[in-house]
């Protein structure tokens, strides 16, 4: 037997976010917090693009632990198999990572904010930048790991 439905949703939801929020943060490091340092955006994009940061890694707070939750209890019978290598101890460094990742978005989401504010458009690609490389480096690691897991054999 094939997975269940509600197994096949988990899945989906949790790669699409995965991938739509690490995206997001990736695309706004690298694309458009350059162009806030050239002064080529306006305080409201900005503003704009640090709440839109924000939404995707509240909405992934509530979406990728209940979906991965299921994703773990489905694929281990028990969540004792997170403690038994190789696969247990990727998931387990795979959540360590998921929540630095949270916490790396809203701090940039935040800096950009601010900045955005009190109409300093460079400033907000200064104090957000270094912040959301390393969210976007852990955003890549997880989706790495994750193509890790559905690897067939382990």
């Amino acid at each position: 037997p094939g997975m269940s439905l509600t197994t096949t949703l988990a899945y989906a939801l949790h790669s699409v976010f995965a991938g739509a929020w690490t995206g997001a943060v990736v695309f706004t490091t690298w694309r458009l917090l350059p162009l806030a340092a050239d002064s080529e955006l306006t305080p409201t994009v900005l503003e704009q693009v640090g709440s839109g940061l924000s939404v995707f890694a509240r909405t992934s707070a509530v979406v990728m632990p209940v979906t991965g939750l299921w994703m773990a209890w489905t694929q281990y019978n028990q969540l004792d198999g997170l403690l038994v290598p190789p696969r247990g101890h990727t998931v387990l460094t795979m959540v360590v990572l998921w929540v630095a990742m949270t916490g790396l978005t809203e701090i940039g989401a935040s800096r950009i904010r601010a900045a955005a504010d009190q109409g300093k458009v460079r400033t907000a690609a200064v104090d957000a930048g270094t912040v959301l490389k390393a969210a976007s480096v852990v955003g890549v690691l997880l989706l790495l790991l994750g193509g890790y897991l559905s690897g067939p054999g382990l």
